[in-house]
């Protein structure tokens, strides 16, 4: 019987984690709770009556001003209505409609807190007038209009083709329109907005959203603690909606950036199921710390990206650029924010939807590697160079195995064993509706990415839920919660790796059929057949978090607000290493290993928030006043133990020996960790417009963070930006064809304290000493501590230009910035008297310089088809002002002043030597075949000093384009993005490019004496410099996505209770144009290795809703 043996967490942190967990689940039972009775209430209200043969109509306003309640009826309905006599004292709402309506040959509904008055069906006109008048029986249609803002007041409603009399909506934007029959056209119409035709279809209620012929300047952005119209917007803010998130279709919401957002470059974390991305705002800010910027999510800040949240259930991400949009975050936003907005309920009648694809992700892009016929003459050339023999009878050459395969014709393509089509699917539900007192909504997604090589595989289930009640005129209250567990199989990292490497004359089987492990004798490449069931990578993590809010305007112009957001983080990752594996096959003298490593986060944010808003004339001022407090605990564990002798049983620790290969006994290893950070601030942000022509907005964050050195925790972050809306001057007016044209300026500092939060404490390390003949332990400082930490500060200034022309059929956003940080943590050196090497400071700078355009045109418009385009472009430069020497080069750490953070400073590849240079070679110690370096200096030595920055590992610009189609109800939609001005030394070149192993390489034309080559080195001589042939460019061009979409006519499908039905289909990333010789330029900088391939995704969906 074998003991299980587990490191169990704090007792602390079990009890807090529990503690919030009850927090969380409280909220989503309080929340689905308030979700069922949602429809339940009855009409509360009280209404007192004293009428005396009153008027129909004058009895409904009575109610309606008592009640709230707004009353919506045709006078020619209303005219047929009896006289009212009455008299009731505090009836409810619902006694009161009955009392009145009594004897009335009219009827009622109440709906969304309106009372709609109808014709009884079935009763005849009163008036010999009205009979004369209405030549058929007439039905009443009610509904409400609203743009992107709320309802609209004054849209004309009428019946397309008829002559009657239309309606127009009233202040609350409803409306009732007697009809024909119900399956006219109506027509909505307002100057300011596009004309809408909605065909009824059978339907009595409707709800119209109209969109301004200047929508884009009404949009609603998040802005951080509130929202602005884009025209009101003083600071550089991009955003995304939800219809392109769905269509990037992609497991990590960050990847619908990519292409979409100038001023973020957005990077694959390689191409393994489920993998995320990194994302970049405005250049490199660090020196090697994180550049992630922060990503708030309803309100809830957090650093770890979005990799855990269904895109489904995204409906807005807004990403915000300069020091002015950011400051309302703080320390927090110094490197930009991404605010994410997920999917509330709305006014109207509940709707579900469903929205799911199925498909393939097949590999793509793959490396050009040689073939059987290929690998021989490399083999044969490579030992002809180096004088070697290449008689059937050197087993170094071949082996008599091989010789059989070769003479056979019988090679095998190692890659081809693995790899497949992974299977992807997305299925996700949502329910949404509410009344004007309550707005519900939730969704459960379940996600599947299925890997290209076994057993790789990715799986995302996720709930969300929230809702919003008004609690009487003043009150509101919400809470949101969300939940997602991820499931992913890694893996081993080994199989594609030795896949590639292996040469096709070896075969993965014995004569008898069976897998042999050690397919190059003693070689330590394995076949990799044994690595798909004895390298075992799995990762399991769940994420949650919830919020409940308490709003209250106790003026009409004030609006107080207090949020509490928990949210709890756990991941679990086990690694297990079988003793038939290559990471296990006599890995650090074990033949078999386990890993297992579990954390817990636990974090809570209170933010209390004060709104004033009022409206004077032209003048319109809004101030923001917000106190927070955040706390955020992290504690890991891990053990790792090893020899574990029956592979079934890998997750069972107390199995392990703890022995290596000579029984010596070396027990598990156990680590913990633990880190605990608290931030408080208090922040303000004024708003004022004077005539919506000329914009001020001044804010300031006084932060305090506990990660910073005693005297330095707090800093006072200020920043201010004005806009002038020149379109708004008469002459511009007067010139026409400029809808929109608005220039911006900005200037804000922001600080950052993202550093280890214990870096200003000195720590010991455990190490051993004699003391006498005895060995004992004991524990030294190994850690200098920094007394002086102090806040990073970032300085920027923004130059932005938005404009919109012609009709709004050319817009878009041009945006210049230069962006400095101050006060970078970089290690200083020491004197060696001190007994440190160094001290972590305050010491480097950068800066930041770039532009961004984005711009949109609408190429045609028409009711049958249309046609736009979108192009982004961003370009930054990166360079250092300041390093841990001053103004002075760190060449060590290659550091340059005035150049980018990440160079490559190495020597400069100036092609193959060639037999006619034989002479000057041999003078630099070199041969015909290998590679040949500048000699900068002409000194005739190749030494450090001819060395030089030959690249950048950063792009120098980005850019996308994409176009949108729409013909009738077929749409057609498709993007490229590029990168360009990036160079990369990858593993995967330095390994597959190497030519002087027995391992496959790429297929290339490599230099011989009878081919002189001057890109790639003669096979087995490289010289000394091989490894400057290895830097490669990583421009690329990706057409990213293709989508071709069909929308149902409304008139097929309204009788089926469908109120829309879409069917598309979906290509990701199908096309890729690029010289890189790897597995993809994209991630080129990450140690692929062999490890991940590019994908291409092929999708079929549905979109349908009820």
């Amino acid at each position: 019987m074998y003991k299980n043996y587990e490191v169990p967490p704090s007792l602390y942190v079990r009890r807090r984690g529990a503690k919030i967990w009850k927090i969380m689940k409280l909220i989503a039972f309080f929340m689905v709770l308030g979700t069922m009775c949602l429809h339940a209430s009855s009409y509360a209200q009280r209404v007192t009556l004293d009428l005396r043969n009153s008027s129909l109509e004058q009895a409904l306003k009575t109610i309606g001003k008592q009640s709230g309640y707004h009353v919506l009826y045709n006078p020619l309905t209303i005219n047929k209505s009896k006289r009212v006599s009455l008299n009731l004292k505090n009836a409810s709402l619902d006694d009161a409609l009955k009392r009145v309506f009594a004897d009335q040959p009219l009827i009622y509904t109440v709906s969304k807190k309106t009372i709609v008055v109808k014709e009884k069906p079935g009763v005849k006109p009163v008036s010999a007038k009205i009979i004369a008048k209405e030549s058929k029986q007439q039905q009443s249609v009610v509904g409400v209009v609203s743009d992107s803002i709320g309802p609209i007041q004054g849209v004309s409603v009428v019946v397309k083709g008829g002559s009657a009399n239309g309606t127009t909506t009233n202040q609350q934007g409803y409306f009732i329109v007697e009809v024909p029959d119900n399956n006219v056209t109506l027509i909505f119409t307002m100057v300011g907005y596009e004309t809408q035709e909605i065909p009824l279809n059978g339907r009595t209620e409707l709800q119209i959203k109209l969109r301004s012929v200047n929508a884009d300047l009404e949009e609603v952005v998040v802005v951080g603690y509130g929202t602005q119209r884009r025209s009101d917007v003083t600071g550089a803010i991009s955003s995304v909606e939800s219809t392109t998130i769905a269509r990037a279709a992609t497991a990590d919401a960050t990847g619908a950036l990519q292409g979409q957002t100038p001023g973020a470059v957005v990077v694959k974390n390689v191409g393994k199921p489920g993998s995320g991305y990194n994302i970049n705002i405005r250049g490199i800010s660090s020196f090697g710390g994180s550049n992630s910027p922060l990503f708030v999510i309803d309100g809830i800040p957090t650093t770890s990206g979005l990799n855990d949240i269904n895109p489904a259930d995204i409906e807005k991400i807004d990403v915000l650029k300069d020091a002015s949009a950011t400051a309302i975050y703080g320390s927090r936003g110094a490197k930009g924010v991404v605010i994410v907005t997920t999917k509330r309920g709305k006014q109207g009648q509940t709707t579900i939807t469903y929205d799911g694809h199925v498909g393939a992700r097949k590999p793509t892009n793959l490396p050009d590697m040689m073939n059987g016929e290929q690998y021989v003459k490399y083999r044969t050339d490579q030992f002809l160079a180096t004088g070697r023999d290449t008689s059937r009878s050197n087993n170094a050459f071949f082996t008599s195995e091989q010789w059989t395969n070769i003479d056979a014709g019988r090679f095998t393509d190692w890659p081809g064993i693995f790899l497949k089509d992974g299977r992807q699917m997305n299925h996700n539900v949502s329910a949404s509706g509410g009344d004007e007192q309550t707005r519900f909504s939730l969704g459960i997604g379940f996600l599947q990415e299925g890997g290209n090589v076994s057993p790789e595989d990715f799986k995302r289930y996720s709930f969300r839920g929230n809702i919003d009640k008004n609690i009487g005129e003043k009150w509101m209250a919400g809470m949101s919660f969300y939940a997602g567990q991820n499931l992913q199989n890694l893996g081993s990292s080994e199989t594609l790796r030795s896949a590639y490497r292996l040469p096709p004359t070896v075969s993965p089987y014995d004569s008898d059929g069976n897998p042999v492990f050690r397919v190059l004798g003693g070689d330590g490449v394995t076949n990799p057949l044994f690595d798909a069931v004895n390298d075992i990578r799995d990762s399991r993590g769940i994420r949650a978090f919830g919020q409940i809010y308490l709003q209250v305007k106790p003026l009409p112009y004030l609006t107080l607000k207090t949020t509490f957001s928990p949210s709890l983080n756990t991941d679990r990752f086990a690694w297990y290493f079988g003793s038939e594996s290559k990471e296990g096959a006599g890995n650090g003298g074990y033949n078999s290993s386990r890993d297992n490593s579990t954390s817990e986060q636990v974090n809570w944010l209170w933010d209390n928030q004060a709104i004033y808003e009022r409206t004077l004339g032209s003048h319109k001022l809004t101030a923001t006043v917000i106190q927070s407090m955040q706390k955020d605990r992290l504690e890991s564990s891990g053990i790792d133990v090893y020899n574990l002798p029956y592979h079934s049983l890998w997750y069972n620790f107390g199995s392990a020996t703890n022995t290596d290969f000579n029984g010596t006994f070396r027990g598990p290893t156990v680590r913990s960790n633990f880190v605990q950070y608290t931030l408080a601030s208090v922040r303000g942000r004024i708003n004022y417009s004077f005539n919506d022509r000329y914009l001020l907005t001044v804010s300031g964050t006084w932060d305090g963070s506990s990660r910073l050195a005693q005297g330095n925790k707090w800093g006072f972050f200020p920043s201010a930006s004005a806009a002038w809306r020149i379109s708004q001057t008469e002459f511009i007016q007067q010139i026409g064809g400029i809808n929109d044209l608005k220039l911006r300026l900005s200037y804000g500092a922001s600080g950052n304290d993202r550093v280890d939060p214990y870096i200003t404490q000195a720590t010991l390390e455990a190490s051993t000493y004699f003391f006498g003949n005895a060995l004992v332990q004991g524990y030294s400082p190994n850690r200098l501590a920094n007394k002086l930490l102090t806040w990073e500060t970032t300085k920027e200034i923004n130059l932005g230009l938005d404009f919109g022309l012609l009709g709004n059929r050319i817009y878009g956003t041009v945006d210049l910035y230069d962006r400095k940080i101050h006060d970078i943590l970089l290690n200083r050196n020491l004197p060696a008297p001190s007994g440190w090497e160094s001290v972590s400071a305050n010491m480097g700078k950068l800066r930041n310089r770039g532009l961004e355009v984005g711009l949109t045109t609408v190429n045609v418009q028409t009711d049958k088809f249309s046609w736009k385009t979108d192009f982004v472009f961003d370009a930054n430069k990166n360079e250092i002002l300041e390093t841990a020497n001053g103004k002075a080069d760190d060449i060590g750490n290659a550091f340059f002043i005035g150049h980018p953070v990440q160079v490559n400073y190495n020597y400069v590849f100036d092609g193959v030597w060639q037999e006619s240079e034989r002479e000057i070679a041999a003078g630099y110690n070199q041969l015909p075949g290998q590679v040949r370096v500048k000699d900068l200096d002409n000194n005739g030595v190749i030494n450090a000093e001819d060395r030089q920055i030959i690249g950048k590992r950063v792009p120098t610009w980005t850019g996308s384009f994409a176009t949108t189609f729409r013909y009738g109800n077929i749409d057609l939609y498709a993007m490229a993005y590029t990168r360009r001005g990036e160079q990369f030394n990858s593993s995967f070149n330095s390994s597959f490019m190497n030519y002087n192993q027995i391992y496959n390489q790429v297929n290339v034309d490599y230099w011989t004496p009878d081919n002189p080559s001057q890109t790639h080195f003669q096979p087995g001589t490289p010289g000394t410099f091989v490894n400057v042939a290895y830097f490669r460019k990583a421009d690329f061009v990706r057409v990213s996505n293709i989508t071709l979409g069909y929308t149902v006519p409304t008139s097929l499908i309204s009788k089926y209770k469908i109120n829309s039905l879409r069917f598309y289909a979906t290509a990701t990333n199908p096309f890729l144009f690029t010289d890189y010789e790897g597995y993809d330029p994209e991630w080129a900088a990450q140690n692929t290795y062999g490890t991940a391939i590019s994908t291409s995704s092929y999708l079929f969906g549905v979109n349908v809703s009820f």
